[in-house]
């Protein structure tokens, strides 16, 4: 049986994950667009969609460790 602190833990870090992953996509998204309506490809905006797989990937390892999590946010 698990620990009921871990669980709740997980879910705080979770929580700040997924606050992190938000902001990840919302200055991705600000990152502005070429002539083209493109997203421009810059050294900022590949560090930020490296930072945001990661954060995604996090959040996946935690679901997958913690099924209490599922289907939160």
């Amino acid at each position: 049986m698990r620990d009921r602190s871990d669980v709740e833990q997980a879910r705080v870090f979770y929580d700040l994950l997924v606050a992190e992953a938000e902001t990840l996509t919302a200055a991705i998204r600000g990152m502005g667009l070429t002539s083209r309506g493109t997203p421009r490809a810059n050294t900022e905006s590949q560090l930020l969609q490296r930072e945001l797989r990661e954060v995604l990937r996090c959040l996946d390892n935690l679901r997958a460790s913690f099924p209490e999590l599922r289907g939160e946010k």
